[in-house]
């Protein structure tokens, strides 16, 4: 398994990974844009489906591969071996790789009302050969609550989709057979020259039950035969993704009615300074000093939305390392900006959260007393800890710990202050 890579997937946020921030005061702005809605308009205005409350988790289970469609291309190189004869510009050979990754997308409903549902994902890359899997990356969004992204359609809107089989467009029911069972579906796709992608919606939920897509690259300049002569054009890579679902539950989260401290409508902007450690074995421990400062860009009742600016020190002489996400978090969110006061003095040390048997991790109260609360996720190549203030339910600081082949990643981030 090389890496995991997903459109799907696609909710990335960078070094500081699962936390998120927004604001109170403020309008909510226009949901994060939907693939499907256009599709559906009217999901927009549908609510969220019955199924959908805080605390509700689905895992996806993707893959992805990239095949090459050569084994080798010409890159433009000022000291290359080749010479094109109009231009007098110089070419070299470059291997063309294949990469191939598994991984989990694992969804958790922060917060739903009748308009909007916030979302945050975390996603886990699999070892096929070992069979584990560790904690990659974090996200979130606030999304239309009958169209969230692309991972569900409201099911009283399906009912109401036509057929179409016309310009590249099929809209067709069909039954549909994952995991075992058979699903009641329909299926949206859409082919061209550069290939297809097709989702499929459970009609009974609305939610997504299986996705795939093929895409051409762009063909690429070849070398030319071994004897000599002009340089060629071949097919350039072909990238396949696929993922369905896994498993769908209710997580009964603590404080998922608890509602937000006050502070949560107010702040402008939250700092968060640390270390990024990288240790090797045999060749000993990297650090880097880390800067984390989180703004609200939207925030409603008990969610919010933030960007998050990174900074990462670097070798004297270089610039630093500057990175811009985005992320959410809501009144249910497990690992997010807060926890109300109030239901962190009801949590007792060794309490269970949530466990997930796919992605081989088990989240509980690792520390409870002495001016701060923990809440702790393990897995078993990785670990991550929240800790909060009790008082304001403000998380002070976040511990990631990733084994990654020989290395260990670690980011230790506390906080440095509030404006």
């Amino acid at each position: 398994m090389t890496r995991n890579a997903s459109c799907w997937m696609g909710l990335c946020v960078g070094v500081w990974m699962v936390c998120a921030a927004g604001a109170l005061a403020q309008a909510p702005v226009v949901p994060d844009p939907s693939i499907m809605l256009p599709l559906v308009p009217e999901a927009a205005r549908a609510g969220p489906p019955a199924w959908c409350k805080p605390g509700t988790r689905i895992t996806y289970f993707g893959m992805t591969a990239s095949i090459p469609g050569e084994r080798k291309q010409m890159v433009l190189d000022e000291n290359g071996k080749w010479v094109d004869q109009a231009t007098g510009q110089r070419y070299d050979e470059q291997d063309i790789p294949g990469a191939a990754g598994a991984g989990y997308n694992v969804l958790q409903v922060g917060y739903v009302d009748r308009d909007i549902v916030q979302i945050s994902s975390r996603l886990y890359t699999v070892d096929t050969l070992r069979k584990t899997s560790t904690y990659s990356a974090g996200g979130g969004l606030v999304a239309h609550a009958g169209c969230a992204a692309d991972y569900w359609i409201h099911p009283d809107v399906l009912k109401e989709v036509k057929e179409v089989n016309a310009a590249g467009v099929r809209i067709l029911r069909m039954p549909y057979m994952l995991n075992g069972r058979v699903y009641k579906a329909i299926r949206f796709q859409n082919d061209n020259e550069k290939g297809y992608s097709a989702y499929v919606y459970d009609l009974e939920s609305g939610r997504m039950i299986f996705h795939g897509s093929r895409t051409q690259g762009a063909n690429v300049l070849t070398p030319p035969p071994a004897g000599g002569g002009a340089a060629g054009v071949g097919q350039g890579s072909t990238q396949i993704i696929t993922g369905w679902i896994m498993d769908v539950r209710d997580i009964d989260v603590p404080w998922k009615d608890a509602p937000a401290p006050p502070w949560v409508g107010q702040f402008r902007q939250i700092r968060y300074e640390g270390v990024q450690s990288s240790l090797v074995a045999g060749a000993g421990e990297f650090g880097r000093g880390m800067v984390l400062t989180i703004s609200p860009t939207a925030r409603g009742a008990n969610w919010l939305r933030f960007s998050a600016a990174s900074t990462l020190q670097t070798p004297p002489g270089m610039p630093p390392e500057q990175g811009q996400s985005n992320g959410t978090s809501g009144q249910a969110t497990i690992g997010g900006l807060w926890i109300s006061p109030q239901a962190i003095a009801k949590l007792r040390q060794g309490q269970e959260i949530e466990r997930n048997d796919l992605t081989q991790t088990a989240t509980s109260v690792t520390e409870a007393g002495r001016g701060r609360l923990v809440i702790s996720e393990v897995g078993r190549l990785h670990r991550l800890d929240f800790a909060y203030d009790p008082a304001s339910g403000m998380l002070t600081s976040l511990t990631t710990v990733q084994q990654i082949g020989l290395g260990r990643i670690t980011h230790n981030l506390r906080l440095a202050g509030q404006q």
